[in-house]
């Protein structure tokens, strides 16, 4: 079974030229709520879930969730983490926002908007969610794939679907 890898903050990766087994790899960012650190940790549980599966093509996986973080964090640690994530959503394939419904997820928010037109973004939101709304139209707007739940297995399922096409991904590519 090929092995996926995983990076999280600090570590900063060039994807571009990064195979993984000799093969290019689905460059997958897994935004969505983290509240800093106080919601379940739904990244570990999808990691888990990918690493039970054979794919077409291997999966980078960018996970912005920190095992430590300090939610008091400012200046230099605060803009480091900023500049993580906006590094590798740029650099992202495929940008999974899976927004938990109890959370304000306000940063996820702010990368949904900024990513809606790049088409290589898909939402998992449930209707409970406070902003349902406004998610479901900018996802209308813009073509972006929403799927109303938060469902592990589902999205799991999706992130397979995308790791299994006969496609060649490199830098910048579009799903």
């Amino acid at each position: 079974m090929r092995k996926n890898k995983v990076f999280t903050p600090p570590l900063k990766w060039d994807n571009s030229i990064y195979t993984i087994d000799g093969v290019v790899p689905l460059n997958l960012f897994l935004g969505g709520t983290i509240d800093n650190g106080e919601s379940v940790d739904w990244q570990k549980a999808i990691i888990e879930e990918l690493n039970e599966h054979d794919t077409v093509h291997p999966i980078m996986i960018y996970n912005p969730r920190r095992d430590e973080w300090d939610e008091s964090a400012s200046g230099d640690e605060l803009d480091k983490q900023i500049q993580w994530e906006l590094y590798h959503l740029e650099r992202a394939d495929l940008i999974v926002m899976n927004i938990l419904p109890t959370s304000k997820s306000p940063i996820s928010l702010l990368e949904l908007g900024l990513y809606a037109r790049q088409h290589k973004l898909i939402v998992f939101c449930n209707p409970k969610f406070y902003r349902f709304n406004n998610v479901k139209q900018v996802c209308k707007m813009y073509d972006v794939p929403l799927h109303e739940t938060n469902d592990i297995l589902v999205i799991r399922k999706t992130i397979l679907d995308y790791a299994n096409k006969d496609v060649k991904y490199d830098y910048g590519s579009k799903i």
